[in-house]
Order: structure tokens, then C-alpha cells, then sequence
């Protein structure tokens, strides 16, 4: 399978989304709009220098889409379709799309449908945007070819907990406040519950000064506000913000109808103890705390979490590798610190690098293998544990002399069953 690459040409691509549709637009992952096609501009006033370059959050932009739809999409990460107002106050049928590659933000293309004269003309072209979506979606597909992958879990008693209790203040209408460790799936949880009810604004504190999320969360034109059209906003690493801008998202949330979702590594009680919060703050989220727990305190979801990506990376990879117990049971034993990223990740190489359609044990790192070992050896048999550690001397022995004389010789065993062992833990196409 193969991926967007960082470096491509806006113009070339632009081109070929507008033999498929015309009013094509794209920004790249910050949100600057990189390419405009000529269709678009025929019979505007505004030309294309007063947007390439230019980002879709700007007053300018603002003046010239109303709303942005790519703005849209670069807050939300999601599929937005509206009714667009251009600056010659003509009427477009805009549908904005997110394109990743890997976990990220790669680019937004935007492209018009018509000019809406009615509603009779709406429904009758009704069919002519199904099939014409379908045709751009394959075309992103054929660019992108890949899907992310990400998904909630819930297995376990405890994520079906966290996620009925989620479910509960959604139906409620009522603020949450998601906390865990970072990669156990907050955001998934929140993004699955509470955008069944509308659309959804996402907000990352982490990597951003003060005034600069000031004035993209609360300030003047953000998406925070009554005319945004978004249910609710998710609002990551929410801990990060200071005391003057708690009170202020509080502020601006209820004046605006929009349900905040906050998202920490932390409880309320732990930021308390460390005076990070106010008391404004933690009561308006106290009564709604949902905890995500680790993959490794969730056995049942890790499993799945396992089963998931490694059926995901098969398709990824047009590859039919499939797990031995004895590899599932290490790889269960194994202390996953960076928690859903990281099994995804490990799973992916597993099968990506895979020499045998069947991983066991002995085909897994030393890594994962020296994490479990403890765990696999109170649970395995005898003759599970002479194999474990015959092939951890085979294989080590092979690396580092490369040939079956050599490895008899050094183990002190014939060269027919150094042949043998060395089919066996290292692979058929050896010696």
C-alpha cells in the first residue's frame, strides 16, 4: 500500500480533482490554501492571488467564504457540507473533506457542487452530488490509500463503563470530563459519543502559547460561538490552561449553547492538589468524570486492540499473517507504556516485516520477549519454556555465524539438526 507523501504538487493534484468536479480548492495541513482552480474564479471578482498563500481562519478568508468550510474542517477533522455565500453573495453547495496520511492532517480539499437557484433544483441534483462524491471519495482513496485505523474498544467492564457513563451525559446534554493515560483512547471515546449528536470542534492546549489559544478557542470568530453550527467542542490536554482562560471557556460555552468536552491526563482531585484548576472550573465538570484506563488494565479490550490491527495492517499491507497463542499471550504480557499507539505501531511491524504468514514467540523482538518472559514463564508449560529457550540460542547463534556448520560447531550439536533447529526458529528459506 502506499501513503501521501510531505512533498507533492498542489497544482498537479488540483488538476485532477477538477476533471472530477469543478470549484476546487486545497490547503495544506496548517490550513494555507495551496492550490484554486479556475473554475472556481470564473465569474467572481476575486482573483486567485487575494487567496493562494493565505490562511483559511484570516479576516480576508472570512470576507471571501462565508462560512469557510475549509476552516471547518481543520477544526473538526471531519467531512463538512454546507451552503456557501461568496463574495459576489452567489450561493454554492460546498462539500470540504480531510485527507491524512499516517495519524495526520495532510491537506483539505474543498470543491462546489452548483449554484443553488431553489429547492426544487436542490433535490432534482440531489443525485448528481451522490454520484459525484462517490467518485471523488475513490479518487482521494486512490491518492491516499490508506484509513487510519483508530477506534474505541470497549470490551472490558471498565471501558464500558467509561463509555456508558459518556453516553449518559452526552443524552444528558451535559459537560464531560474524560481523563487517562495518554494514548488510552480519550479523544476515540469522545469523538464516538458526542458526535452522534452533532458536529464536533477539537482543540489540542499541548503545543500552544497562551495568547495564541486565546485567540484560535475563545477568541472573536472562533468556532465557539452561537452561529457555529457545532454541538460540542473536545478540548485536549484541557489542563493546559490557565485560570483566566477556564473562566472564559466556561463563559463562552454557556453563552453559546456548545458543550464543552475536556480531555487530561489527570483528574479534577490531582490538578486540586497541585492548584492547576479553579473551583469554577472543577464544578462545572466534577459531577461528569469519565476514566479511561490503560490497554494493559483493560486485558480484554488489548486483546481486541491486538486482533483489530493486525487484521487493519493486513489489508494495509495485502498480507495474511495471523498469530500463534503462545505470540498473543507474550505480546499480552507485555507492558504497553504508550497504550493504543503503541500496539498499533507494533502490530503494523509485525506484519509489515513478518517473514512467515504465522508469528510465534520466537519471531518477536527481544523487546517485546525480555518485557513478558516473567509473565510467560509462570504460565507456560515445561516443554513451552526448553523450546522458548532453545530458539532464543539458535537464533542468537545463526546472527552472529550465519551458517549451519558454524551454529553446530558453537552449540556442539550435528549439522543435521542445526539444519533442522534452524528451519524451525529462523526460517525454511535458511540453510
Amino acid at each position: 500500500m502506499c501513503s501521501l507523501k510531505k512533498e507533492y504538487n498542489y497544482e498537479q493534484l488540483g488538476h485532477i480533482l477538477e476533471r472530477i468536479h469543478p470549484g476546487v480548492t486545497i490547503a495544506d495541513s496548517q490550513g494555507v490554501f495551496r492550490f484554486v482552480s479556475q473554475s472556481y474564479l470564473n465569474g467572481r471578482t476575486v482573483k486567485k492571488e487575494d487567496i493562494l498563500g493565505r490562511f483559511a481562519g484570516s479576516e480576508e478568508m472570512m470576507k471571501i467564504f462565508s462560512p469557510c468550510v475549509t476552516k471547518m474542517v481543520l477544526e473538526t477533522h471531519q467531512r463538512v457540507t454546507t451552503v456557501q455565500k461568496g463574495v459576489n453573495d452567489d450561493e454554492t453547495f460546498v462539500t470540504g473533506i480531510p485527507v491524512f496520511s499516517e495519524d495526520a492532517l495532510e491537506m483539505i480539499i474543498s470543491y462546489s457542487s452548483w449554484e443553488i437557484t431553489g429547492f426544487d433544483d436542490l433535490r432534482e441534483r440531489y443525485n448528481i452530488l451522490e454520484y459525484q462524491n462517490k467518485k471523488l471519495l475513490n479518487e482521494i482513496d486512490r491518492i491516499n490509500c490508506r484509513s487510519d485505523g483508530k477506534i474505541f474498544i470497549a470490551e472490558s467492564s471498565r471501558s464500558k463503563d467509561s463509555r456508558r457513563l459518556a453516553g449518559v451525559f452526552c443524552d444528558a446534554g451535559c459537560p464531560c470530563y474524560i481523563y487517562g493515560p495518554p494514548g488510552s483512547g480519550k479523544s476515540f471515546l469522545a469523538s464516538t459519543i458526542y458526535g452522534k449528536k452533532g458536529a464536533l470542534y477539537s482543540y489540542d492546549c499541548a503545543p500552544v502559547e497562551e495568547e495564541v489559544t486565546e485567540r484560535e478557542l475563545l477568541g472573536e470568530g472562533s468556532m465557539i460561538s452561537p452561529f457555529s453550527g457545532i454541538y460540542a467542542v473536545i478540548i485536549k490536554n484541557i489542563d493546559r490552561l490557565t485560570p483566566r482562560l477556564q473562566r472564559l471557556l466556561i463563559k463562552k460555552c454557556k453563552a453559546s449553547g456548545i458543550i464543552p468536552v475536556g480531555l487530561s491526563e489527570y483528574s479534577l482531585e490531582e490538578l486540586r492538589r497541585k492548584g492547576g484548576v479553579t473551583e469554577e472550573f472543577a464544578g462545572e465538570f466534577e459531577t461528569y468524570q469519565v476514566k479511561v484506563y490503560s490497554v494493559n488494565e483493560r486485558t480484554e479490550d488489548l486483546k481486541s486492540y491486538i486482533d483489530y490491527y493486525l487484521n487493519y495492517a493486513n489489508k494495509k499491507y495485502s498480507r495474511n499473517v495471523e498469530l500463534t497463542p503462545r505470540a498473543m499471550g507474550c505480546l499480552l504480557s507485555y507492558e504497553w507504556k504508550e497504550n493504543i499507539d503503541e500496539v498499533k505501531r507494533t502490530v503494523e511491524r509485525l506484519v509489515l516485516t513478518a517473514q512467515k504468514s504465522r508469528i510465534d514467540i520466537f519471531d518477536l523482538t527481544d523487546k517485546l520477549t525480555g518485557a513478558s518472559s516473567k509473565v510467560f514463564a509462570q504460565n507456560a508449560s515445561l516443554k513451552d519454556m526448553l523450546e522458548f529457550y532453545e530458539s532464543g540460542l539458535i537464533v542468537q547463534a545463526y546472527k552472529k555465524y550465519k551458517t549451519s556448520v558454524a551454529v553446530a560447531e558453537k552449540l556442539g550439536i550435528s549439522q543435521a539438526t542445526a539444519v533442522r533447529k534452524i528451519h524451525k526458529y529462523v526460517g525454511k528459506d535458511r540453510e
